[in-house]
């Protein structure tokens, strides 16, 4: 797992660190290594989530859907 997926679940989702590492089964210390990472890279963590973004939109644009149903 990584730094976004754990830092998206306590700053999005209002999750407590101590909850996140329960659920995720890592260590507390772990959890604020992601958090500490997260913020001094703040920047390169932007960029990344943006990334995700472009290709996630890529791929929905191009996806199959489901044919109209004919009347």
């Amino acid at each position: 797992m990584g730094v976004r997926h754990v830092t998206e679940r306590i700053i999005e989702g209002d999750q407590s660190p101590v909850y996140v590492a329960d659920q995720l089964d890592v260590s507390l210390s772990d959890v604020y290594e992601a958090l500490s990472y997260y913020y001094a890279h703040v920047e390169e963590m932007r960029e990344i989530e943006r990334e995700n973004d472009e290709a996630f939109e890529r791929v929905r644009g191009s996806s199959l859907k489901p044919k109209e149903q004919i009347q």
